[in-house]
C-alpha cells in the first residue's frame, strides 16, 4: 500500500515537516514500485530528504 506524507511521518520519521513527508512518501512508493523492498524504500527516503535539509 503507498504511503502518505502523514502515513509516512507518523509511521518512519516524525521530525518531518508536512511538505519533507509528502516528499519522502513520494521518493519512498517510487523506490518500493521498483524493487519491493520496504526498508530500502524507507531508508532511502528518509536518507534524501534529510540531505535536502542540510
Amino acid at each position: 500500500m503507498p504511503w502518505t506524507g502523514e502515513s509516512f511521518k507518523s509511521k518512519h520519521n516524525k521530525k518531518l515537516s508536512a511538505e519533507q513527508a509528502r516528499e519522502a512518501a513520494k521518493i519512498a512508493n517510487a523506490i518500493l514500485r521498483d524493487t519491493g523492498d520496504e526498508a530500502k524504500a524507507i531508508k532511502i527516503a528518509n536518507y534524501e530528504v534529510g540531505k535536502k535539509k542540510k
